[in-house]
């Protein structure tokens, strides 16, 4: 048997044979990468249109998918109000803190070469930017950040539930709101549906923190929401969110050949995030009471789409809010940043979850009108979509 020290001295002997011999068997019909030259208009000088292997997956990915299905761009026309004008919001810092100007190009031809025609059809329903009626006394204001902003009328104001990523944009959104249909009235609760950012991080650009405190405001929760949040955003959060950019390409141009969108939303905002603490948190697996004279039935569902989340129920509108556990879009069960692992089985199996993840079955009509709406409201007609998980 060949010493350690016999086989090392062997391995430049070998690699040279494998050399010699790649160029005895290869040199008649050689396998080499498609050359392409630079592309005009890509955002890189070295830019590079899809090879032909590329297009040839591309185009047998599109005939496997229902594109003749056009309900869900109907559905994102219902119930629209008016839109949000300025394409761009300044943060306060005065950097942009949202660009939808960035995502227009998506809408000037049908299809591109080089974006899969999924993702380029979830893209073109996320353009979507104004504010919408889901029935009468509920609203939201959609396309100004990965999620969106709901307003639920209350007896003495307006019911908010998951205020976006960041300051300037929630502000951006309660100002168009209360321009046509928010009648002055102010804020009366808050309310996050689970632990991730994109669903509680504007809360300061809505209600004032003195008013939480003093008990004029209360920011509902789910039960351990601080643990669940504090561990996934600050001890893993610069982490997590190194390992974002490279998950989503976020330092890309928005372009063909960049950046195209998130699924969920367009993007992140970037304006100024923060929290406030909740002051009521639901601790049972279904507990019912009333937020500002609204009827409300919540519905605890641990370790599913976040780790700690919960389901609304709003009887006397007959309304069901879904958070994340039900979006018209797939959920990640392994983020590529390292967020927690989804528990696939709780998330979207039928006995476990009131809907399926792109469907509601439960409910008769799908009206949220947006592919990816986070925060997902439904107008249902049984009181049964409410179940325990398991």
């Amino acid at each position: 048997m060949a010493t350690r020290r016999q086989f090392l001295a062997s391995v430049p002997a070998a690699a040279a044979a494998f050399a010699v011999a790649d160029r005895l068997i290869f040199d008649a019909a050689p396998a080499r990468a498609q050359q392409i030259d630079p592309l005009q208009g890509h955002f890189h000088p070295k830019g590079k249109a899809p090879s032909k292997f590329t297009l040839e997956v591309l185009r047998k990915a599109k005939e496997t998918l229902p594109l003749g299905d056009t309900r869900d761009f109907e559905e994102q026309k219902k119930g629209f109000i008016a839109p949000m004008k300025p394409l761009k919001i300044t943060a306060d810092a005065g950097h942009v803190a949202w660009d939808m100007e960035r995502f227009q190009f998506l809408d000037e031809q049908d299809e591109f070469d080089s974006i899969h025609a999924s993702l380029l059809r979830q893209s073109k329903l996320n353009n979507n930017y104004g504010l919408y009626e889901v029935v009468p006394g509920i609203y939201q204001v959609r396309g100004l950040d990965l999620s969106d902003i709901s307003f639920v009328r209350g007896k003495t104001g307006w019911i908010v539930f998951d205020p976006l990523v960041s300051t300037e944009v929630v502000r951006a959104a309660w100002k168009l709101f209360q321009d046509h249909v928010g009648e002055g009235l102010p804020v009366s609760a808050v309310i996050y549906s689970h632990t991730h950012g994109d669903h509680w991080g504007g809360v300061r650009g809505i209600v004032d923190e003195a008013d939480v405190r003093s008990g004029k405001v209360p920011v509902i929760a789910p039960v351990d929401f601080m643990e669940f949040t504090v561990s996934e955003n600050v001890y893993a959060g610069n982490a997590m969110n190194r390992r974002l950019f490279y998950q989503y390409g976020l330092l890309l141009p928005a372009s063909p050949h960049g950046y195209v969108g998130q699924g969920l939303g367009q993007a992140v905002s970037a304006g100024a995030t923060g929290l406030i603490a909740p002051t009521k948190y639901v601790e049972k697996d279904i507990e019912e009471f009333e937020v500002d004279g609204v009827r409300m039935v919540f519905q605890n569902t641990p370790n599913t789409e976040a780790p700690r989340e919960m389901n609304t129920y709003i009887p006397d509108m007959k309304a069901l809010w879904m958070a994340e556990n039900v979006i018209a879009s797939l959920h990640n069960i392994c983020g590529a940043r390292r967020s927690a692992i989804r528990c696939a089985g709780r998330n979207i199996s039928p006995t476990r979850s009131t809907a399926s993840a792109s469907r509601p079955r439960s409910c008769s009509r799908r009206i949220t009108g947006r592919a990816g709406a986070t925060s997902a409201f439904r107008k249902c007609y049984a009181v049964s979509v409410i179940s325990t998980p398991t």
